[in-house]
């Protein structure tokens, strides 16, 4: 069974809040046997760096430290590093663009970065532009996190993205060899709700099942968030599978679903592109 995703790019400003990302990164490279592209996005203002050129510099030679620690860290999980420097005003383009042009099938990201004036928000506003701009999956790391080796669990529902959400799961599952749970919640207590919740689940278990051979369904009614982050913690599963709802996507005030999924997970989750 291949790995889903063939082209992996690891965003990272080198920073203490991109530990997890990183780690993760040369952990998927290492385990699934594919090439590991890095980009490091600066800021960049030309008509500020023309008028204090050794402030450029300055960052240059701090862009050129940071590349070599992450190739030093590279080596030692025996894989080589792809790397880009880009330079923009906005971090998140940049990183998107990079993406693109590489035709990237998945970006691994920090979940967010040094807290600021909008600390409640539990995705960073950089990350979540991340987000909602790319075209590709989007793997959103805690820096304490560690490569999944517990048990995955896939949040699906009566959606026309729920199949490809199960599929990437089962094949994460069986290349990883851990068990799959495949997570439905019926969000009001009618019988219909539930019923739909029953039939959805049943399917997209049947789906992964067909590639993995470690897979459960499980089905609870309630808030989806809740009950979402509430599996979670019970299942001890230690990367959450969703599908990305890009109407949904709130870079300012309310988090979305999504964003406040991802936001109270202390493991990894994956953004599936739907």
């Amino acid at each position: 069974m291949n790995y889903p995703f063939s082209r992996i790019l690891l965003a990272t400003e080198h920073s203490e809040f991109d530990a997890g990302a990183e780690r993760l990164a040369y952990a998927m490279a290492k385990r699934c046997n594919v090439p590991l592209r890095v980009v490091v996005p600066l800021l960049s203002n030309p008509e500020y760096e023309a008028e204090m050129p050794e402030m450029a510099l300055r960052v240059e030679q701090e862009a050129g430290g940071k590349i070599a620690e992450l190739r030093k860290q590279a080596e030692s999980f025996g894989i080589q590093l792809d790397v880009h420097v880009r330079r923009g005003r906005d971090i998140h383009t940049e990183i998107v663009n990079e993406a693109r042009e590489s035709e990237t099938d998945l970006i691994v990201i920090r979940r967010r970065g040094k807290p600021s004036f909008l600390a409640r928000m539990l995705v960073g506003e950089m990350v979540s532009k991340v987000i909602r701009d790319s075209t590709c999956s989007v793997l959103l790391v805690p820096r304490a996190a560690e490569f999944w080796s517990k048990r995955i669990l896939a949040s699906v529902g009566d959606t026309p993205g729920a199949s490809n959400i199960s599929r990437t799961a089962g094949m994460i599952a069986s290349v990883c060899d851990v068990p799959l749970t495949v997570l439905t919640v019926a969000s009001e207590a009618d019988s219909k709700s539930v019923t739909s919740a029953r039939n959805s689940n049943k399917s997209n278990v049947e789906l992964a099942s067909a590639i993995s051979g470690k897979v459960t369904g499980e089905i609870r009614e309630g808030k989806p968030v809740e009950q979402i982050i509430a599996a979670a913690k019970e299942t001890a599963a230690d990367l959450v599978v969703i599908g990305r709802q890009r109407y949904h996507l709130v870079p300012f005030g309310h988090q979305s679903i999504m964003q406040s999924i991802a936001g109270n997970m202390d493991v990894p989750t994956l953004v599936v592109a739907i």
